[in-house]
C-alpha cells in the first residue's frame, strides 16, 4: 500500500437482474461475511462491557435485561445499517422496533396479570409518576427510571452500531458507552476496572476494525484483491499492541490526581443526580445516595450497605465530654409517602453573638453542654459538602451560610431615619435588627424608602436554633478540616413535660405536614402508642419506647412497594428496618398527635469509635437518622426510637467539665477559634495530601479508582499516538523524499474524504484537491510534479525542487487535517468536474 498504481482503469461489470436469488445473495453476502462477523462480535464485546455492570452494578436490586436489549438493538442496528435504506427511512424503523421492545419489557415490569391488567397499572403507575414531577414529591416506583433507562440504552447502541456499520467511524459510537461507564463510576462507585479493560480492548479493536473496513469498501470497489484473511491478521497484531499498552498503565506509579476537570465534571454529575434521584425510585448507590446525600430529597432506599470507609475524623477539644455524641448534617422538613424533602429555605449568616453571649453568661449560670471539635476531611465523599455541628451551632473557622427556614422569617416595621434612603440593604439592616435578631433582607417602597425588615429570631441563648443546615459554601476537599462549636442545653423530662404547646407560628405551620395519602391506621397506631400520655413529651417517650421494643434493626430489608407508603409499610407489613425508618415512623405518628417534629440526618458516634489518640473515627457505619421534637424555650430535642443505639444520644461531662456561675463558653473553645469570621477571605485550614503513598493494585488501598483510571487513559492515549506517529512513518519508510510526501498526502485527503479514483492520475488528483482545498491550490501540481518525476521518471530531484516541496508541505498537511476535521463534523459530498 505504500505506492499506488495510478494508470489502472477502473474496472466495469455487467449488470445483473434482480431476482430473489440475486437479491438473497446481496444480503448474505454482506451479513456473513468474515469482516461483518467480525465486526460484530467485536461491537456485542464493547456493549456488552457497558450493559454487564450497568445491569448488576449496584444501581437497584431488580434492574432491567439491558444486556438481552443492548443485544438486540446491536443486531437491529447491523441490519439497518447494512442495508440499503437511507437514514431518513431506517432510523424511524429502529426507533419504532426500540418502542416494541421496550413495550415488551415495560410489560414485563409492570407485575403479573393480563395483557389489559398490565397495561393499565404501568398507564396508572406512569400517571402517579408525572404528578410527582409536578408536585415536587419524592417516588418508590422504579418503573419509570427503567423505561427511562432501557430507552436510552436503546438509541445510545442504535447510534453506536449505525456508526460502525454505516459510517465506519466507531469513535462516535464509543462515546455513549464511555459515557454510561463513567457515570456508573462516578454515580455508584463499583469496581469497573474489569469493564474499563474490556471496553478499552473491544473498542481500541473496533476503532481498528472500521479503519479497515473503511480501506476494503474501497477495495471492493476497485476490484483490488486482498488477503482474505486480513481481519485476523490485523486484530492479531493490535490485539497484542493494546495489551502492551494496558501492561503498560497498569505498571504506572500510583499517586496521579484526577485531572480537574474530569473531578469537575464528577461532581456536577454527583449534584445533578442527587438533586433529581426523587424520580428515579428505591437506588442503591452509595454515592448518589451515599446513605444521606445531604440534598434537597431524601427517598426511602430499602436495603443499604453501612461500609467502613473513613470519612473524617472528629477531635472533641473537650476532653471531659464522653458518651455518645451526634452530629447533624441537614434536617429535612416535608414528609412525602416516598421519602422526605427539605421545604422552603432562607439563607443567614450566622452572626457574631460574643458580646451578648457573654453578658447572659454573666446573669445567669448557662446550663448545657459546650461541644467544641475539629473534623477532618478523609475521604472525597458527599459528607465534604456540609459543616456538622453538635447541637445549636456557636461559632466557626470558616465562613459559612446557615440555612434556615423560609417559615422562621419575619416581617417586621423598620425605624430608620429619613426611611432609610440612601442606605445600602446591609446598612439598613446593620441600623434596624435588634440584639436577639438576624437580619436576612428589606423591604422598599418605589422611593427607596425602608418599610419591612425581614428577619430571624435568636432564642434565649442568643443562639441560631432554627438552623437546618451549615452550608460551607463548596465541597470541603480531602484532608482539609475545620472547627465548630455547638452548645448542647441540658434538659430534664421535668423540664420538658412543663414546656407546654405555645408554639411559633412558624413551627406550627411546617412541622405537622402530613400528605393526605397517609392511611389512617398509622394515626391510629400513633393514638393507641400515646394512651392517656398528656403532653407532648409524654406522647414522644411512648412511641420512642414501642419502636425501639417492637421494631428490631435491620439494613436488608425489601422496597416499598409502588404506591405504599413508606411508613405504612414499616409499621403494618416489615416490621423492622434501620434508622431512616424508625425516625420517620416517630415524627409521622408525632404530628400526626399534633406533636411538630422533624427528620435530622448526619452521623451518631460513641467511645468505641475513638482511635488511639482518643479522636472519634467517622465510617460510612456511623450514618444515622434521628427525630428532633419541638419544645417551647428548649428548642430541638433529639429522641432516638432506632433499637441499635442508646435512647439517649446527648454527650456526658464529669465534674470538671461543669460551667460555673463565672465561667464563659468562649474559654472552652479550641486554640484559635473565637468569633465567627464575617471577612469573606478568611483563611481554611488545608492539610496537604501526604506526597507518598502505599503501593498497591488497581482500587486498594485509600487510592481512589479514577486515579488508575486517568492513568490508565493518559498512557493509552500517549502510547495510541506514539504507534500512531511511528505507523505512520514506517508505512513510507525507504521511499524517496517526494513519494513519502505524495502517498501522506494521499492518506490524509483520503482520511478527509477526497481518495483518488480508478484511473486518475497524480495531476488529476492533485487539481481535484486544489478545486477542494484552495488555500494550496498553486501547491498541489509541486507536489504532483515532483512525485511523477520520482515515481515513474526514476530522477533524483534537485536541491531547488526537495526546498519547493518542504515549503509547500507543511500548508498542505495543515489544510488537509482541517479536511478531516470537516469530515467529522458535517460529512460533504464531493463534486468533481
Amino acid at each position: 500500500m505504500a505506492e499506488m498504481e495510478w494508470t489502472r482503469p477502473a474496472a466495469t461489470a455487467a449488470p445483473q437482474p434482480l431476482t430473489p436469488v440475486v437479491i438473497w445473495q446481496r444480503i448474505a453476502s454482506g451479513l456473513f461475511d468474515w469482516e461483518t462477523m467480525i465486526t460484530l462480535f467485536l461491537a456485542l464485546g464493547a456493549v456488552v462491557a457497558v450493559a454487564v455492570p450497568l445491569e448488576d452494578g449496584g444501581w437497584r436490586r431488580d434492574m432491567p435485561p439491558l444486556t438481552t436489549v443492548s443485544a438486540i438493538a446491536v443486531l437491529t442496528g447491523m441490519l439497518l445499517a447494512r442495508s440499503r435504506l437511507s437514514a431518513l427511512l431506517a432510523w424511524p424503523l429502529g426507533i419504532l422496533t426500540g418502542a416494541a421492545v421496550v413495550a415488551w419489557q415495560t410489560l414485563s415490569m409492570a407485575g403479573p396479570g393480563t395483557l389489559s391488567d398490565r397495561s393499565t397499572a404501568v398507564y396508572d403507575r406512569f400517571d402517579a409518576w408525572l404528578g410527582v414531577i409536578n408536585s415536587s414529591q419524592v417516588t418508590n416506583d422504579p418503573l419509570p427510571f427503567n423505561v427511562l433507562i432501557i430507552s436510552l440504552t436503546w438509541l445510545g447502541v442504535m447510534l453506536f452500531t449505525w456508526s460502525v456499520y454505516r459510517w465506519h467511524n466507531a469513535w462516535l459510537g464509543l462515546v455513549p458507552g464511555g459515557a454510561a461507564l463513567f457515570l456508573d463510576l462516578t454515580l455508584v462507585g463499583d469496581n469497573l476496572t474489569g469493564a474499563i479493560i474490556l471496553y478499552m480492548l473491544f473498542g481500541f479493536l473496533l476503532v481498528m476494525q472500521t479503519n479497515l473496513l473503511a480501506s476494503v469498501q474501497q477495495w471492493r470497489r476497485e476490484r483490488t484483491e486482498y488477503p482474505p484473511m486480513i481481519n485476523l491478521t490485523f486484530l492479531h497484531f493490535s490485539t497484542w499492541a493494546l495489551v502492551i499498552l494496558v501492561l503498560g498503565a497498569w505498571l504506572i506509579p500510583v499517586g496521579l490526581k484526577t485531572p480537574g476537570p474530569v473531578q469537575s465534571l464528577a461532581e456536577d454529575g454527583l449534584q445533578f443526580a442527587s438533586r433529581y434521584v426523587r424520580l428515579a425510585g428505591p437506588l442503591q448507590s452509595q454515592k448518589v445516595i451515599p446513605i444521606h446525600s445531604y440534598s434537597g430529597t431524601l427517598p426511602f432506599q430499602g436495603s443499604i450497605n453501612l461500609g467502613d470507609r473513613e470519612l473524617m475524623t472528629v477531635t472533641v477539644s473537650n476532653p471531659t465530654i464522653t458518651g455518645s455524641l451526634v452530629l447533624r448534617g441537614a434536617t429535612y422538613d416535608e414528609y412525602q409517602s416516598g421519602g422526605w424533602q427539605t421545604g422552603d429555605r432562607a439563607t443567614v449568616s450566622l452572626p457574631d453573638r460574643t458580646a451578648y453571649l457573654e453578658g447572659r453568661i454573666e446573669e445567669q449560670p448557662l446550663i448545657g453542654t459546650l461541644v467544641p471539635i475539629r473534623i477532618e476531611m478523609r475521604a472525597k465523599s458527599v459528607a465534604g459538602t456540609v459543616v456538622y455541628v453538635p447541637g445549636d451551632p456557636v461559632s466557626t473557622d470558616r465562613n459559612i451560610q446557615v440555612q434556615v427556614p423560609q417559615g422562621s422569617i419575619e416581617n417586621r416595621p423598620a425605624f430608620l431615619e429619613d426611611g432609610g434612603r440612601g442606605m445600602s440593604d446591609a446598612e439598613a439592616l446593620a441600623n434596624a435588627v435588634s440584639s436577639d435578631e438576624v437580619g436576612v433582607g428589606v423591604l422598599r417602597q418605589d422611593k427607596g424608602r425602608v418599610d419591612v425588615i425581614q428577619v430571624v429570631k435568636l432564642n434565649d441563648l442568643g443562639l441560631l436554633s432554627n438552623s437546618s443546615l451549615l452550608d460551607p459554601g463548596g465541597r470541603i476537599k480531602r484532608y482539609e478540616s475545620y472547627s465548630v462549636t455547638g452548645f448542647i442545653p441540658e434538659t430534664t423530662p421535668e423540664m420538658l413535660k412543663a414546656a407546654g404547646t405555645d408554639y411559633p407560628d412558624w413551627v406550627w405551620s411546617a412541622y405537622l405536614q402530613l400528605p393526605d395519602t397517609l392511611p389512617q391506621r398509622v394515626k391510629d397506631k400513633a393514638a393507641e402508642w400515646a394512651g392517656s400520655a398528656e403532653t407532648p413529651y409524654d406522647k414522644a417517650i411512648a412511641i420512642q419506647t414501642h419502636l425501639r421494643d417492637e421494631y428490631p434493626y435491620q439494613t436488608k430489608i425489601p422496597e416499598t412497594p409502588p404506591g405504599r407508603d413508606n411508613v405504612d409499610y414499616f409499621l403494618f407489613t416489615l416490621g423492622q428496618g434501620y434508622f431512616d425508618y424508625h425516625a420517620s415512623a416517630m415524627i409521622v405518628m408525632l404530628r400526626s398527635l399534633g406533636v411538630p417534629a422533624r427528620l435530622a440526618v448526619g452521623f451518631a458516634m460513641d467511645d468505641t469509635d475513638r482511635d488511639g489518640t482518643g479522636s472519634h473515627v467517622v465510617r460510612d457505619e456511623n450514618s444515622y437518622a434521628w427525630p428532633e421534637v419541638y419544645f417551647p424555650d428548649a428548642g430541638w430535642v433529639p429522641f432516638n426510637p432506632t433499637p441499635d443505639r442508646a435512647a439517649d444520644l446527648t454527650p456526658r461531662t464529669d465534674a470538671s467539665g461543669a460551667l460555673d456561675d463565672s465561667g464563659s463558653i468562649f474559654d472552652q473553645l479550641p486554640v484559635g477559634v473565637g468569633d465567627i469570621p464575617q471577612d469573606p477571605g478568611a483563611d481554611v485550614t488545608d492539610i496537604k495530601e501526604p506526597q507518598t503513598q502505599p503501593l498497591g493494585g488497581i482500587g486498594s488501598g485509600e487510592q481512589p479508582l479514577e486515579w488508575y483510571i486517568s492513568a490508565a487513559v493518559t498512557a493509552f492515549i500517549a502510547a495510541l499516538i506514539g504507534v500512531i506517529m511511528l505507523g505512520w512513518q514506517r508505512s513510507v519508510a525507504g521511499l524517496p523524499y517526494p513519494q513519502q510526501v505524495w502517498e501522506k498526502t494521499v492518506r490524509l485527503a483520503g482520511w478527509g474524504g477526497v481518495r483518488p479514483k480508478p484511473g486518475q492520475t497524480p495531476h488529476d488528483y492533485a487539481r481535484r484537491l486544489g478545486k477542494r482545498f484552495l488555500d494550496v491550490r498553486d501547491d498541489m501540481p509541486v507536489l504532483a510534479d515532483a512525485y511523477v518525476k520520482s515515481r515513474y521518471g526514476h530522477k533524483e530531484l534537485s536541491e531547488d525542487e526537495i526546498a519547493a516541496i518542504k515549503d509547500a508541505w507543511p500548508e498542505v498537511r495543515a489544510n488537509l487535517v482541517g479536511g478531516i476535521t470537516g469530515r467529522f463534523f458535517r460529512r460533504r459530498r464531493e463534486k468533481d468536474d
